[in-house]
């Protein structure tokens, strides 16, 4: 395949904590790594970036091989998206790109469409919110003014569905690609800090720990498994103090609060089970794509995960242990099973690695979206 120059814009913060500031720097560092020259736009905003960080690359653990444009977005009500968006016109206009992709800022994205370049948008959610109608009506006209070569990148195919039947698009213009994650090369380094867990059964959870994101759940698991550890990663202080209190300060629940993203790998190296409960994911997530568990894949460690419809998009018995929510002891005898049967373990393991390898790294992803466009 041609070698492009791609410009990727994004409005995430970085360097923050986000999830989707986290996709957009894997993202770019993928395109780069598959020989295209990269180059982000990213809104400069000190105020509400993440502090104490020298160096962007090394906070989220990608390769130095694309470059970092930081453009002025300033605090002004109503027109901070416009300036911010004419502000990524005049960089791309500057670069001349093959390819102009990225997602959240659909006006910068309708510019550089309508300025001739190559555009290519890639959506997380629909437009219902009342705050996304004005997006919503610049993304119509992205569409109708661009009608024989528009293409759009969903994370789901629910969402897919969504923007074909609300939008009268192609199925052939939409394409699906699932969020993604890296795959470590370091499988046995564990926190240094948790050496005296090392000859224990460790089950660990990595993510938010807002309510209904299955924080009850493991504190019902810690409750009735006394003998096991529940490693629980993420969350703020206040997070913390809330679930410590819902648990009643059992000892077997021990909260790391957050960790830089290039740190987290150790975590799961520690656990023998890595846990995605995502209570009611199929009312509370309509487009999900579950990003958790592809890195969990990646880990070499098996997994429990919440059954639903939105899960087995991507996940199925093959790679997980699927259980209901409300049915605590089946979560439990999840556990169990994997507690004792170790050649279960294994295969479980060897099939979800492989499963995520050629389906979930941030290469395979670009690989698809790439092959989308020539196509």
């Amino acid at each position: 395949m041609k070698k492009l120059n791609i410009v990727y814009i994004a409005r995430s913060i970085i360097p923050s904590r986000t999830a989707n500031s986290v996709n957009v720097m894997k993202m770019c560092s993928a395109f780069a790594s598959l020989g295209h020259k990269v180059t982000l736009l990213a809104p400069f905003t000190k105020k509400l970036e993440e502090k104490g960080v020298n160096d962007i690359y090394e906070f989220y653990g990608v390769e130095k091989n694309f470059e970092i444009k930081k453009l002025f977005s300033p605090n002004i009500k109503f027109l901070k998206k416009k300036i911010y968006s004419f502000r990524c016109l005049n960089q791309v206009k500057k670069i001349k790109p093959d390819l102009v992709y990225g997602r959240d800022d659909i006006f910068a994205f309708y510019l550089t469409q309508k300025a001739g370049y190559k555009t290519i948008f890639e959506r997380h959610d629909n437009f219902i919110d009342d705050k996304y109608r004005l997006d919503e009506s610049i993304f119509k006209k992205f569409i109708k003014e661009n009608v024989n070569n528009y293409k759009l990148i969903t994370n789901t195919q629910k969402l897919k569905e969504y923007y074909c039947k609300e939008y009268n698009l192609k199925s052939e213009h939409v394409h699906v690609a699932s969020s993604a994650t890296d795959v470590p090369k370091d499988f046995d380094t564990i926190p240094d800090n948790c050496e005296k867990f090392r000859n224990t059964f460790n089950v660990g959870y990595i993510g938010k720990l807002a309510k209904m994101r299955g924080i009850e759940i493991i504190i019902k698991l810690a409750q009735n498994l006394p003998d096991m550890y529940f490693h629980i990663v993420g969350g703020n202080e206040n997070d913390i103090l809330h679930w410590k209190n819902e648990s009643g300060n059992i000892n077997n629940i021990v909260f790391h609060g957050f960790i830089n993203p290039k740190e987290t790998y150790k975590y799961r190296n520690l656990c023998d089970v890595l846990l995605a409960p995502y209570i009611n994911a199929d009312e509370l997530f309509d487009y999900m794509s579950p990003i958790k568990t592809f890195e969990y894949m990646a880990s070499k460690t098996p997994m429990i995960c919440s059954d639903s419809k939105i899960i087995r998009e991507t996940i199925n018995e093959n790679c997980s242990i699927l259980v209901e929510n409300n049915d605590i002891n089946s979560w439990i005898n999840a556990l169990q099973k994997l507690y004792n049967d170790l050649e279960f373990r294994k295969k479980l393991i060897e099939e979800a690695y492989q499963y995520c390898l050629e389906n979930f790294t941030y290469q395979a992803r670009c690989k698809k979206v790439l092959d989308f466009i020539q196509k």
